[in-house]
């Protein structure tokens, strides 16, 4: 499948979870699905809910099989919730479904009323000249996470128009977070450098688009954030993302983020017992 089948089929999936008729779809006989880390039988979990889908970005990669998008979710009478979701084909057979349903809607850290016009950015070619193969990709999204582990700023490669977003909320060179328990306007390479009281351990790194030619690449982590003695913060935990990165002349151009926090040391779900990823 290229990546417009992929996506056609990421939106199908989508439009059957609304009416709640996976009969629409066709299913792999090893067919897997979690919502926020907890598996999920076809037919029980979203599948009941009726979500009803908004500001859908989606992106796919042929050489692994997967799609993934990040937008909103709302449930009747709900307020809009920050949304991702992942899927794996096989064949025209769907094999793998993952979710992430934040519950923080709005605050300092979120703002999922700013999903539903996701930026063209993300869309926009990379010119031939200014792309990085698949590798770079990689590396470039993962040195972000190796960077919040680390808590060091310097190890990403962040271009000077760099900004990152939370649950749709701008986290980054923005007077809003001044209100928030860190108190403070933070680059992205500050924001990193300002973790290490949390002792982030990022884990079950996965990266299953990598789209060189939109420079595009989706990584799923859990990240722990420990308790900080005498100060409490409200974002302590296991934060299962998803990060979506743009890429440009080497450089991590936006990054998107789409989170719940789970309790600390939990799984995605995703990650077997010999370190490698079940999804890519």
């Amino acid at each position: 499948m290229d990546s417009s089948d992929l996506t056609g089929l990421l939106a199908d999936y989508l439009s059957a979870l609304s009416s709640g008729a996976p009969e629409a779809l066709g299913f792999h006989t090893d067919f897997r699905g979690t919502e926020n880390g907890a598996l999920v039988e076809i037919g029980h979990g979203l599948w009941r809910r009726a979500p009803q889908f908004g500001g859908i970005n989606s992106f796919a990669d042929p050489l692994t099989g997967q799609a993934v998008c990040m937008g909103v979710v709302t449930f009747e009478g709900g307020r809009p919730q920050p949304f991702a979701q992942r899927i794996q084909v096989r064949g025209q057979l769907i094999l793998e479904a993952e979710a992430i349903v934040s519950s923080d809607s709005h605050g300092h850290f979120a703002d999922a009323s700013h999903l539903l016009k996701p930026d063209i950015i993300y869309s926009a070619a990379v010119p031939a000249d200014r792309r990085v193969d698949r590798e770079g990709l990689r590396a470039a999204a993962n040195s972000y996470w190796e960077g919040l582990e680390q808590s060091d700023g310097m190890i990403p490669r962040f271009n000077y128009r760099c900004d990152k977003f939370d649950n749709g909320a701008k986290t980054t060179n923005t007077l809003r977070t001044l209100l928030s328990p860190d108190a403070k306007v933070h680059s992205c390479a500050s924001a990193l450098n300002d973790t290490r009281a949390a002792r982030p351990l990022a884990r079950e790194r996965r990266f299953p688009v990598l789209d060189t030619e939109l420079g595009v690449a989706a990584s799923f982590v859990v990240v722990d954030f420990h308790p900080i003695p005498d100060h409490p913060r409200p974002d302590a935990g296991a934060m299962y993302m998803l990060g979506v990165f743009k890429v440009v002349d080497g450089e991590i151009r936006i990054i998107d983020e789409i989170r719940e926090i789970l309790p600390l040391k939990a799984s995605s779900g995703w990650w077997r017992q010999d370190g490698e990823s079940g999804s890519g």
